[in-house]
């Protein structure tokens, strides 16, 4: 049985997900929401986004309690660097990892599209028939990435609510992290941005800083799949 689970924030990850799904002929499973029931299974793909070259922390408890013989990771980033993070999530898995790919889409703070090769993708989809181990090469991570990485996004990225909320706590009840409440933001946030992305009367919005707006605004190279099959 091959089930196909996804954490997702502004939605990139979630549309590579349903894709993957749609082709295995199954459904998403929401990483936040799986019971102990659905963690098992013969073939796990598992989709997530890249954080400031990190792997989102409840990914990381996810893949601990993953219990699976095989496993393939759909990692989505915004276009910039993905970090070592395909590497270090082999290593929170017992599972053997069969296939793997980092997938260039949309930026959170861009507002970008959630478009993706999905010929490439379709190669990602054939490779889970195999019971081979892939090797994959270890990437030069940013000195800075593991320092602190979700207060540099809070102090980066500011979340505002406007009168439109009318406190019906969707964002609260869709949250990875139990970071919000009626559109009240705590400490705990990780700007992922589903709160803004699943309020349904537009009412969160969010601003970023001058140094991430420079960052956001540094000439990139074009980025294509890249996979390990």
């Amino acid at each position: 049985m091959v089930k196909v689970y996804c954490f997702s924030g502004a939605g990139h990850s979630l549309s590579v997900a349903k894709y993957i799904a749609e082709k295995l002929g199954t459904d998403v499973l929401d990483v936040n929401k799986c019971g102990h029931a659905d963690k098992k299974c013969r073939v796990a793909v598992v989709v997530f986004p890249v954080y400031c070259q990190n792997i989102p922390k409840k990914v990381k408890e996810f893949l601990k309690k993953l219990d699976s013989e095989y496993v393939a990771f759909a990692i989505t980033y915004g276009g910039m660097s993905y970090g070592n993070v395909l590497s270090e999530a082999m290593t929170f898995t017992l599972a053997t990892v069969v296939a793997g790919a980092l997938i260039p889409t949309g930026h959170t703070f861009l507002n970008g599209g959630n478009d993706f090769d999905k010929e490439q993708l379709s190669l990602f989809i054939e490779g889970l028939k195999s019971t081979e181990e892939i090797t994959v090469p270890k990437y030069r991570k940013n000195i800075f990435a593991d320092f602190f990485p979700e207060w540099r996004s809070r102090i980066s990225v500011k979340i505002s609510k406007s009168d439109k909320c009318i406190k019906c706590n969707l964002c609260g009840d869709n949250c990875p992290a139990n970071a919000i409440k009626e559109g009240n933001i705590n400490s705990n946030c990780i700007r992922c941005m589903k709160c803004v992305t699943d309020c349904p009367n537009n009412a969160l919005s969010f601003g970023t800083g001058l140094i991430l707006n420079l960052y956001l605004n540094k000439k990139r190279r074009k980025r294509h799949m890249e996979l390990f099959l």
